[in-house]
């Protein structure tokens, strides 16, 4: 099983790879938030052909690498709770967005709800 650093490792490889058989360049534009809904494979598909061709221009290239990039999630799919609440009555969010579909979704009882830096 990978570890994320080889995972990481291997989609800049092959991001990498799709950017040098990419031909047309992406318009240099100011950063615009850019909003994504990824609920199939074809929406992820389409998502990762975006992200080639915003590549392929230098500037945000560079801020996509450096995590910089204005992606946001569409929808409450982004935010999971990562754990069952503990005794207390708490849940945690390590990542995401907290929706009110992510709020529904927390155990009955849960009276405190921690959000994690992302």
């Amino acid at each position: 099983m990978l570890d994320g650093n080889e995972l990481r490792a291997l989609i800049r490889d092959v991001i990498a790879t799709e950017l040098a058989a990419v031909k047309v360049a992406a318009p240099a534009t100011a950063l615009a938030e850019h909003r994504v809904r990824i609920a199939n494979d074809a929406d992820l598909a389409a998502f990762a052909r975006q992200v080639l061709a915003l590549a392929a221009d230098p500037n945000a290239r560079k801020k996509i690498e450096a995590g910089q990039y204005p992606f946001r999630l569409e929808g409450g799919q982004g935010a999971v709770p990562s754990a069952t609440p503990a005794s207390g009555g708490s849940a945690r969010i390590d990542k995401g967005v907290v929706t009110e579909s992510t709020l529904i979704k927390l155990p009955r009882g849960t009276k405190r709800l921690q959000i994690g830096p992302e």
